[in-house]
């Protein structure tokens, strides 16, 4: 009987066990697995990528160290994300000084608006003024739920991916998001409005 893919793809609870033997491959993958989603979770907390990376790459290192106090293999993600939000907090607020990038580690750009340049100076200008409000709105959000909004609107998880990458219930997960939207909407109501006031004052000169 031949196996199927499924099949041949190791758990996250198969590779724990064999990495906590010291199996530096079955790290690897596990690190392939969830990096992404861990870089999220730091640049979620710092808004800054090269922050989150560093962020990321202490975090392994310490799962690495400490696999044997991890109780329940299949729970690594969301052992490992909350390494990761820990180091994260703690490195913003030893480095207040960090200041927030445009674009996120693994993400083409970490945007809810539209950045491509259109050639104009002036609405480059603005655009990038805009991005910068949304990173702070963003910043806003408590510690639990920006890392959940980055990795829904941003990597396109699943409640349920979410919910186990932040130790949360598929609905708690959808509770905070929906919080997250109207708190979001209302602070970025006034970006609009301004925006298109700037629009309309341009159009009639």
């Amino acid at each position: 009987m031949h196996q199927t893919t499924e099949q041949l793809v190791p758990t996250t609870a198969d590779l724990v066990l064999r990495a906590a033997r010291r199996d530096g491959e079955a790290f690897a993958a596990l690190i392939r697995r969830y990096e992404r989603v861990a870089l999220s979770v730091a640049f979620s907390v710092l808004g800054n990528a090269d922050a989150a990376g560093d962020a990321v790459q202490d975090a392994f290192l310490r799962a690495w160290q400490r696999l044997a106090d991890l109780k329940e293999p299949g729970s690594f993600a969301t052992w490992l994300c909350g390494i990761v939000r820990n180091l994260a907090i703690d490195a913003c607020r030893r480095n207040r000084h960090i200041k927030i990038s445009l674009d996120a580690p693994g993400h083409d750009a970490l945007s809810i608006v539209d950045t491509r340049h259109d050639g104009d100076p002036l609405d480059e200008l603005d655009r990038r003024e805009r991005h910068e409000l949304v990173a702070a709105a963003l910043q806003s959000l408590d510690d639990v739920t920006r890392p959940a909004v980055v990795l829904r609107y941003y990597d396109g998880l699943s409640s349920k991916e979410i919910g186990e990458a932040l130790g949360m219930s598929p609905a708690a997960v959808d509770m905070r998001l929906s919080r997250a939207r109207q708190q979001l909407k209302k602070m970025l109501a006034s970006v609009v409005k301004e925006d298109d006031k700037v629009t309309s004052d341009r159009v009639t000169r």
